[in-house]
């Protein structure tokens, strides 16, 4: 069978890798281009909520507040894609060659790429609000800025952390299962076969990313964004609030990341989509529903009643939005065994 590989692509091994890794994607599943330009439009459509006008103008309008959150989030995914990219690379098809590509590029790729999708997601929810070209426009270079800043504050703790005697520190380093809970099985439990316990992996995966040591260093970044002068009870909302966001978010990546490594064990039984959906995501869910009334309590006390209503109806999107995205992940989890063997799973914090 011939090589259908572009030519250019030949004397450039990571990008061929990438290349033919996107073609087997794209065999193994068709309509995901479709799915996702539909997902991008559904959430462009929402441009036209006024809340989400609000919002968008708002960060327009503090641009500073905007710069230091894309540097935390760029400088936090590029140095877990950094450790990953460490962890994983002997499993790699190109791990016996040298590298054509640096390290530091490989791990700014990944970040890059997903500021660029958030860019485009902007530009749509501008145009559906009818903003003026200034308001994207300035969301865009300030978060370029960070991007930029995050990448170069990711790489300069990297070299720090080398220095010091990293290789070291890695080998002391504590297992991920120190920050899971451990619980002992009752006898009946010892004796009977249940799925209620994977509903613990989502859960231990999220504990393990919310370690006070990594939310410290973004709430630290948050707290230096914030102008002299504004009075403690609004920045401790705020820092709260910035915290179980992310607690929601790491939810919900937990759930989709934890669905394609237990659908690994389970492919030699006849479990079903839904079934295992609510086996691995029911307390997921509930952690879920409760940082999100946690949420409309920290809004209700910082904003006033009159905001009541609109993080509601925010809080409801988002736990539908959970909802939907978490039983389609189990659902492509258990669609075939070999996806274990994929990128996906490999993707380990």
């Amino acid at each position: 069978m011939a090589d259908r590989v572009p030519a250019w692509l030949a004397a450039r091994p990571s990008a061929r890798v990438l290349w033919l890794q996107g073609r087997n994607l794209w065999r193994r599943w068709p309509l995901a281009l479709a799915v996702l330009a539909a997902v991008f439009l559904a959430l462009g459509a929402l441009g036209r909520i006024r809340a989400v006008i609000y919002v968008i103008a708002l960060a327009a309008l503090s641009p500073r507040a905007v710069l230091v959150v894309a540097a935390v989030i760029t400088a936090t995914l590029a140095l877990r894609h950094r450790r990953r990219l460490r962890d994983n690379w002997h499993r790699h098809w190109l791990a016996a060659l040298p590298g054509d590509v640096s390290l530091t590029v490989r791990t700014a790729a990944g970040p890059v790429a997903l500021w660029l999708a958030a860019a485009a997601l902007i530009v749509l929810m501008s145009l559906a609000a009818q903003l003026p070209a200034w308001v994207p426009a300035r969301l865009l270079g300030y978060c370029a800025c960070g991007v930029v800043l995050g990448v170069a504050l990711a790489a300069a703790f990297t070299a720090v952390i080398s220095r010091g005697g990293q290789s070291g520190r890695a080998a002391r380093a504590l297992p991920h299962s120190r920050y899971a809970a451990a619980r002992a099985a009752s006898g009946a439990r010892r004796r009977g076969v249940s799925l209620a316990p994977l509903g613990d992996w989502p859960r231990a995966d999220t504990q393990f990313r919310d370690r006070p040591t990594i939310r410290a260093r973004s709430l630290v970044l948050l707290l230096l964004a914030v102008p002299m002068g504004v009075a403690a009870g609004p920045v401790l909302a705020a820092a709260a609030a910035w915290l179980i966001m992310l607690h929601l978010i790491n939810l919900l990546v937990a759930l989709a990341r934890t669905a394609f490594s237990a659908s690994w064990w389970l492919a030699p039984t006849p479990l079903g989509p839904m079934r295992f959906a609510a086996a691995l995501s029911h307390r997921t869910f509930a952690a879920q529903v409760g940082a999100s009334a946690l949420l409309i309590a920290i809004a209700y006390v910082a904003l006033g009643p009159e905001s009541l209503r609109t993080v509601c109806a925010i809080a409801v999107l988002w736990l539908a939005a959970v909802g939907v995205l978490g039983t389609a992940a189990c659902a492509a989890a258990l669609r075939t065994p070999s996806i274990a063997a994929s990128a996906l799973h490999r993707w380990r914090p």
